[in-house]
């Protein structure tokens, strides 16, 4: 399988991380149409926290892709202080979903599972690199990225260098 240009890897992540969201929505819509009271909050509050996360993630790889197309970008600065920010934001959102259940009184495993993908999201964007390819190119590996994790030998991931490189430049 040929790899791809860093170019083409770039617009991929923008492109997927966007998609994603859009097929969660889509996915979420069909259940519920099907499912009498589909329409729980504790299926669609992990549903928005996990699309707001995936659509920072496509929108940081935009900003990647213009940068390296020499386009207008947002510079290194503003994206690590505005990602700084959608950080805070993210763990507030996650963990405001402990009060929607504890208030709404309403729970479902499937909202459980989507609040614990946007968490992998938030470490896999802000944190540590959780997504390797497998050597076909055509998955994901699962052990790899949860064996680095548990021995701290996890990299960081880009968005965690950018705002890294920014504190220590203060």
């Amino acid at each position: 399988m040929k790899k791809r240009t860093v170019k083409q890897e770039l617009f991929y992540l923008f492109s997927m991380e966007l998609l994603s969201a859009l097929v969660f929505w889509v996915v979420y819509g069909m259940w519920a149409a099907a499912e009498p009271g589909g329409g729980k909050v504790a299926i669609v509050y992990p549903l928005f926290v996990l699309t707001v996360i995936l659509v920072q993630g496509s929108l940081y790889w935009l900003n990647c892709l213009r940068r390296l197309k020499k386009q207008k970008a947002l510079d290194e600065q503003r994206i690590a202080r505005i990602y700084q920010a959608f950080k805070f934001i993210d763990y507030g959102l996650l963990a405001a979903y402990i009060l929607v259940l504890f208030f709404t009184k309403s729970f479902s495993i499937a909202g459980v599972l989507i609040w614990l993908f946007a968490i992998i999201e938030l470490i896999n964007y802000f944190h540590y690199r959780l997504s390797y390819y497998t050597k076909s190119g055509l998955g994901l590996q699962i052990i790899k990225p949860l064996k680095l994790l548990i021995t701290g030998t996890a990299v960081k991931s880009q968005i965690a260098r950018e705002i890294l490189s920014v504190q220590k430049g203060k």
